[in-house]
């Protein structure tokens, strides 16, 4: 923590009343000032929680470099690795991402290895790597095979790389191992409306927003729910309700004009499958 200093006033004053004790006082002040400003920049501590205040800013460039001091400082700390590696994401600097956490691997305990693995397959997916991720998922899977958020990632991971029939086996596993889990049934849902099935899913998508009000959901896990909710009603071509949905799921206003271009889109592209399956092209 810096120590302010006083004011040219006031030390001004100090120092015509007592002129010699003034200068002896403010003197070692600046030295004891000196001397914690260089133990907290040797102190990790203090740098992650530097961090976590840039972080809960989202200032994303002074978390990731005060991150960054704390790695340094203490290399391969997983609990340190986790937050650096996500505030460079942020910054779309995948692939040091990645690097900072296969640096930590070695030192990880069992649940530090699943938080490890959960970021390090988003970042994956995220460069549009989804088969390393699926690698990554399933040896740890088989370590810790009652963890459904390893079960959903592994679900996100074989939905980007195209096997739908995975994913949705992937969800269930988390559903069966956690039938209260929020992220499961949303992902299961969607990918069942992205399948041919938008009717069942919507049921489905409102049943589970009912079920996480009455659960005290966090907002961001019933946006993620009325998103999903706005996807699909714009597969079954209902567009204003997909717009509801999608302030429900506190868009701005630009998000919600650039998104319904995107359901509109989405609705017209449905039309051509289901036309290129009826005429068998």
């Amino acid at each position: 923590m810096r120590v302010s200093f006083p004011s040219r006033a006031v030390v001004l004053a100090f120092t015509l009343t007592v002129p010699l004790a003034g200068c002896v006082s403010n003197a070692s002040h600046n030295a004891q000032d000196v001397a914690r400003e260089r133990q907290a920049a040797r102190n990790p501590e203090t740098m992650m929680k530097v961090g976590d205040s840039a972080r809960a800013r989202g200032d994303w460039t002074t978390a990731a470099a005060f991150y960054g001091r704390a790695v340094a400082l203490r290399p391969g700390q997983p609990d340190y690795v986790g937050p650096y590696a996500e505030a460079l994401m942020h910054q779309g600097r995948t692939n040091e991402a990645i690097e900072a956490i296969h640096g930590a691997e070695a030192n990880a305990t069992s649940a530090e290895r699943v938080r490890l693995a959960l970021l390090l397959a988003q970042l994956l997916n995220t460069a549009q790597r989804s088969q390393e991720a699926i690698g990554v998922l399933l040896p740890v899977i088989q370590q810790n095979p009652n963890s459904a958020p390893l079960r959903v990632a592994l679900g996100i991971s074989y939905e980007i790389s195209g096997d739908a029939q995975g994913a949705r086996q992937s969800y269930r596993d988390a559903l069966r191992i956690d039938p209260a889990n929020i992220a499961a049934a949303n992902d299961l849902a969607l990918s069942e409306a992205l399948g041919g099935q938008p009717q069942q899913a919507r049921a489905e998508l409102l049943t589970l927003r009912t079920q996480a009000v009455e659960r005290g959901a966090s907002a961001v896990s019933l946006s993620t729910i009325d998103g999903n909710l706005a996807i699909v009603y714009a597969l079954e071509g209902k567009l204003s309700d997909a717009r509801q949905s999608a302030r429900s799921a506190a868009l701005s206003s630009e998000q919600i004009q650039q998104n319904m271009r995107f359901y509109t889109l989405l609705h017209a592209a449905q039309g051509v499958d289901a036309a290129s399956s009826a005429t068998g092209d």
